[in-house]
């Protein structure tokens, strides 16, 4: 049976006005997707405030690329204030530079700070500052370091077992709570590698005069010093040791072209500000229930870098032993009978010093530091 003419028609008819509606169905939704997107929010900004600049060798060089690395990771951007001056009313205008840029979060990368910035931190509650202490906190910063003194007393290990002539030495910029957890951590090495040996420590009063440190560096070569390690910004001493051919373990990265470079002492600074970052991002701030952030051996955020073919045979062994020991969560650096430089016990034989006395009470020093004038 022939379908009719005019039955035909009214089939056409149909598909015709389906077609079409189809087609105005993708229209409005292309159009949906072209005009009524979501508009592309800002990457987040993150301040950073140095002493320095940021490519100067040594710890203004390691903050800057461990907090650009991780930024990139996390889609933020980096703004760099370098060389800033040290009074509050400039740190003042600084901030309020990073503010007008659309920063919300500040980081400050040195370890020392004058009491009145704990209060110019509390007029700015809306922002959040990383500080580079363990000593003090407020509501609107986290303080962040790293245990790196659980590996000074590997490299006062290394000190101990490769010195010939006994005379071991140390650079640091003054007597505060973190140069004192690492100086002495490094000292308490030294002697349970070598218990004769001499520790003569050299003061620059400062984290980055390389004119002072170099002096240092010669004061220590006139007490016969062999081996050496520091916590100072820049690498001064290290340049200073090579030149006077003391083998040295470096503050921050190894020194490839150095002959007397044994290895040096690290932080993974783009993990750590990973994952306060990350934190940040997924629970809208980066404190912590302590409001601080201290990691170290445990967490793989403090190591001994690759050690040179210099480093003694039982210097290797030991260094290998001590971190198997910490692997197994073994943090016995400052276990045990420990007096400081003043013949006061501080630590019982059976005792082990506490994370929150290490982290705000070492105002002392080791038996056994050396001073050199």
């Amino acid at each position: 049976m022939k379908i009719s003419e005019e039955k035909r028609l009214e089939k056409r008819q149909r598909h015709f006005i389906m077609g079409l509606a189809l087609l105005v169905l993708l229209c409005i939704g292309v159009s949906v997707a072209e005009f009524h997107t979501e508009p592309k929010l800002p990457r987040p900004k993150i301040g950073m405030i140095m002493r320095g600049t940021k490519d100067q060798d040594g710890w203004n060089k390691v903050q800057y690329e461990g907090l650009r690395d991780a930024a990139k990771e996390l889609g933020m951007d980096v703004i760099v204030k370098e060389n800033t001056p040290r009074s509050i009313g400039d740190y003042k205008k600084i901030i309020d530079s990073l503010v007008s840029q659309g920063v919300h979060r500040i980081v400050f990368t040195w370890h020392r700070y004058p009491p009145e910035l704990r209060e110019l931190l509390r007029q700015y509650p809306n922002l959040e500052f990383i500080l580079q202490t363990t000593e003090f906190s407020e509501d609107n910063m986290l303080s962040c370091s790293t245990r790196l003194f659980e590996v000074q007393y590997l490299a006062g290990l290394i000190a101990g077992y490769q010195t010939k002539t006994g005379v071991v030495g140390y650079v640091a910029p003054f007597s505060c709570v973190e140069v004192n957890r690492g100086l002495n951590a490094f000292v308490i090495g030294v002697k349970r590698a070598n218990p004769l040996a001499h520790i003569k420590v050299a003061w620059t009063n400062d984290w980055d005069v390389p004119e002072r440190e170099r002096a240092a560096v010669d004061a220590l070569a006139m007490e016969e010093v062999d081996v050496l390690s520091y916590q100072q910004d820049g690498r001064a001493v290290a340049d200073a040791a090579e030149r006077q051919g003391i083998d040295y373990i470096d503050a921050h990265e190894v020194h490839p072209e150095h002959v007397h470079c044994l290895t040096a002492v690290q932080s993974d600074w783009r993990t750590v500000y990973r994952n306060l970052l990350s934190r940040h991002i997924r629970k809208g701030k980066m404190a912590n229930a302590n409001n601080y952030l201290w990691q170290g051996f445990l967490e793989h955020i403090v190591t001994v870098a690759p050690l040179s073919e210099r480093v003694t045979p039982r210097a290797r062994e030991e260094i290998s032993r001590s971190v198997r020991d910490r692997a197994k969560g073994e943090r016995l650096i400052y276990g045990g009978e420990i007096y400081d430089s003043n013949n006061v016990k501080r630590c019982d034989a059976k005792e082990i010093l506490s994370n929150e006395y290490l982290r705000v009470h070492m105002n002392w020093l080791v038996k056994g530091v050396e001073q050199v004038e």
